[in-house]
């Protein structure tokens, strides 16, 4: 059903019809100010908030039920290393750049910052909720550190030493 079929089975009047027609409009700029055309994911209908090609991801979410960076050229970075994983936990709620763009353990249940305001925080204005979501999220950043060197390494032996065995195993 196109724009115009919508509007006649809905008998909108002339500033309905207007203000639809106008909410369709900024979001097709907003989705092309989002996408990073020099991507060829982007161009293929990737709608990754968290781009690593944008210059400024710092006012974008994620939830996990929406697709990582599957671009090959950013298999490396950390966001899109994380989205992957998060994706396979099924990690409710949403994360922030600044809690994607970090090393951190990621396990069964880990959740993401719970997207719900309570009405007693909305009735008290935007500046409330603002504060709500970047309490929320310096409590999510506290309650998962970043892997020191000392973890790295220690989960990178363990690693090799796994695979070692499995190749050992498979003789």
């Amino acid at each position: 059903m196109n724009l115009d079929n919508f509007i006649e089975s809905e008998e909108l009047n002339d500033k309905e019809v207007k203000q639809v027609k106008e909410y369709i409009e900024s979001l097709k700029k907003s989705k092309e100010k989002q996408g990073n055309e020099e991507c060829p994911y982007w161009k293929r209908g990737c709608n990754n908030q968290l781009c690593p090609m944008l210059k400024d991801n710092s006012k974008y979410i994620w939830y996990s039920d929406e697709d990582p960076c599957n671009n090959p050229e950013y298999r490396d970075n950390i966001i899109a290393i994380n989205q992957k994983k998060l994706k396979k936990k099924n990690a409710p709620g949403y994360f922030t750049y600044n809690m994607l763009n970090r090393n951190f353990i990621i396990k069964r249940g880990i959740e993401g910052i719970d997207p719900d305001v309570p009405d007693s925080v909305e009735s008290k204005g935007q500046k409330a909720i603002d504060k709500l979501y970047r309490d929320r999220e310096e409590s999510w950043l506290n309650s998962h550190p970043e892997l020191t060197e000392e973890q790295i390494e220690k989960k990178k032996i363990q690693g090799e030493t796994l695979k070692k065995y499995m190749e050992g195993k498979n003789r």
